[in-house]
């Protein structure tokens, strides 16, 4: 319960966030602006969240998490309000990456306060919950395109205010205690193995591979497979599904570990892939999607959980910055690699995710197999 006006927070943020990031593009392509353009733009955000994942834990660790998040906060608005006062592409894109710093950091700062306050044996519960709400209001934020006029500044006003009043709630929050001296000493003691902080952060760069695949690729494989006019109901089914298991996917990694549920995981992913790949039942296709949106969109958070083992303190806050630097560096490289891969076989994207899955199936064996021997204590 005393985490609610931190979902609070979370919910307007992303309301404001994640709409800007699709007003962005509907805007700029009303504008006549070319695609190429449309897509540099779109990727200075995430450029931005990479280049915040180098200093975001001391940027936290000086401010505190609340002046942190309300900074970011401000910031996200300041340069959603200032698109509207030019149409330079340059400054659009300096403007976005500011916009993928502060919401870096943002991120950063939520994650490890969650984590930090929940009790160790209910992290990837705490995670699932706020995995929850973050896919909720990101879906919710689609709504608006559909009921705010964008030819006009409207929108952006809307982002802004969200952002803003996303601050209020931080009023109401209960202030995470991450920077105690005494936490800090238990959690320096408390370091899990390095080959399992490896683990974590390795399946933190596959889950951002694949989920900027399913993002941005995802749409155009379905086309592929002739579904032009149900693109979107299947996407929404694939989002859905994912929500769907948060919860139960928490529930189960808290029981029965994280590695296991990441196992489970990859065999979904993997199964998921091969079906919309060999069968075109419709049937089958929702199976398969639900398969894949199950697996798929649970398997960050319960990387990340692992990654953090027992850690609190600072020790916390900067393993979630190095999550945020995987994750970043999988969102840019994946959609790039499985681009090149649609392009060359109309089923490339099903083909790349089969072979991103068996990688990591691998790569899981593989850590399994040195879980009673650590290499290292720092990483």
């Amino acid at each position: 319960m005393h985490l609610l006006p931190l979902y609070l927070h979370l919910t307007l943020l992303t309301l404001g966030n994640a709409f800007l990031l699709t007003l962005v593009a509907v805007y700029l392509n009303a504008q006549g602006t070319s695609a190429a353009q449309i897509g540099l733009v779109g990727s200075a955000f995430y450029l931005g969240m990479f280049g915040a994942s180098f200093f975001a834990d001391k940027f936290i660790q000086s401010l505190g998490h609340v002046r942190a998040l309300v900074l970011c906060c401000i910031t996200l608005a300041l340069a959603a309000v200032a698109l509207t006062w030019t149409h330079l592409l340059p400054l659009w894109l300096l403007l976005r990456v500011i916009a993928g710093v502060a919401a870096a950091i943002g991120f950063v700062a939520v994650e490890s306060w969650v984590l930090g306050v929940a009790p160790l044996h209910q992290r990837s519960r705490s995670m699932a919950r706020y995995m929850l709400v973050y896919y909720f209001s990101s879906g919710i934020s689609q709504l608006f395109i559909d009921w705010i006029p964008l030819s006009g500044l409207l929108g952006f006003g809307l982002a802004a205010s969200l952002c803003v009043l996303s601050v209020v709630p931080l009023y109401w929050t209960q202030r995470p205690d991450l920077t105690d001296d005494d936490a800090i000493n238990v959690t320096v003691s408390a370091k899990p193995p390095r080959s399992e902080r490896a683990l974590g952060l390795v399946g933190c760069l596959v889950a951002g591979m694949l989920l900027g695949v399913l993002a941005a690729l995802m749409p155009i494989q379905l086309q592929q497979l002739a579904l032009n006019d149900e693109v979107g109901l299947y996407m929404a089914w694939l989002v859905l599904c994912g929500m769907a298991f948060q919860l139960p996917n928490g529930a189960l990694s808290d029981k029965f570990g994280q590695k296991n549920m990441m196992a489970v995981q990859t065999v979904m992913i993997g199964v998921g892939c091969l079906l919309l790949w060999e069968f075109d039942d419709k049937r089958i296709l929702l199976l398969a999607l639900a398969l894949l949106g199950a697996g798929g969109f649970t398997l960050y958070p319960t990387t990340m959980a692992y990654a953090c083992g027992k850690l609190n303190g600072r020790a916390l806050v900067k393993m979630t910055q190095k999550l945020m630097f995987f994750y970043s560096l999988g969102s840019l490289t994946g959609p790039m690699m499985a681009g090149m891969m649609l392009e060359r076989q109309q089923s490339g994207l099903f083909l790349f995710v089969i072979l991103l899955m068996t990688s990591w199936g691998l790569w899981l064996l593989l850590m399994r197999l040195f879980s009673n021997k650590p290499v290292g204590t720092t990483i």
